[in-house]
């Protein structure tokens, strides 16, 4: 999978063939993100296989008191969708000139840059400063120029849409059986970046920055290094996670299973 930033995809990507792609913040790339992607696959024969993201979330650049944490790092994004067969990836820096972007120039510039030949978005997403250009703009603004625009309606839970903020809002009350399955998955925590975890005895270390953790208390979770992985208890304190002695391997990441005690 290539990888290329929005001012590179600018000003050198060289489209070889169509483009079918998708766009979105995708953090945690969960379950309802999923239907984005498969929607993308299923046009993608004979198209560049594309999704546009962002290297940090828009809403913790517009509004960053009121942030409350990312389910996935940057790293875990680039990995989940390399694991999706995708052709490319390009990251989007929302804090630059991008966040003054009228959304019809967007639109424009995927279609004139990219080749674009089919566009998949979720029923809630808007782009362009201001969100000047809600989803079911795309498929007008789309008419007539050899661009398939699809509006996607959410994957419900409960009659509900499954979304990034639902599931963070469970994660963050300690229901993890729902998070898991809103995502498809047990919720891991990225550690890669963080040192000094291969150690003998009991271990604290500082919170992961800008990651979503539950509730403070003892968690059974899967600890998970480069070629082995064990199932230990961890402690959730304001400071930081507790490990338990005699680990022995570097984390990489860790996914919560259950909370064992409070």
């Amino acid at each position: 999978m290539r990888i290329l930033s929005w001012d590179d995809f600018l000003s050198s990507f060289k489209a070889e063939k169509p483009m079918a792609a998708t766009i979105g913040v995708f953090d945690g790339l969960h379950r309802g993100h999923l239907s984005l992607i498969e929607a993308l696959l299923a046009h993608g024969q004979g198209r560049t296989k594309a999704v546009f993201t962002f290297s940090r979330s828009p809403k913790l650049v517009l509004r960053p008191d009121s942030w409350q944490g990312g389910l996935s790092t940057l790293g875990q994004k680039v990995q989940g969708f390399e694991a999706l067969g995708l052709d490319l990836l390009v990251l989007i820096d929302f804090s630059g000139n991008f966040s003054k972007l009228a959304g019809r120039e967007f639109l424009s510039l995927l279609k004139e840059r990219g080749s674009l030949e089919y566009l998949a978005v979720g029923s809630t997403f808007s782009c362009g400063h201001g969100l000047d250009t809600k989803a079911g703009d795309i498929p007008p603004y789309f008419s007539g120029k050899g661009v398939v625009a699809e509006v996607i309606e959410p994957l419900l839970k409960d009659g509900e849409p499954i979304s990034s903020s639902r599931i963070r809002k469970a994660l963050l009350e300690g229901r993890l059986d729902e998070a898991a399955d809103m995502l498809g998955r047990p919720y891991e925590i990225d550690l890669s970046s963080l040192e000094g975890l291969s150690v003998g005895s009991g271990l604290a270390i500082g919170l992961p920055r800008g990651l979503v953790l539950p509730p403070a208390g003892i968690y059974e979770v899967e600890a998970i290094g480069k070629d082995r992985r064990a199932q230990v208890r961890l402690g959730v304190t304001d400071q930081g996670l507790e490990f338990p002695p005699g680990l022995g391997f570097k984390v990489e990441k860790v996914a919560f299973v259950k909370l064992t005690q409070e």
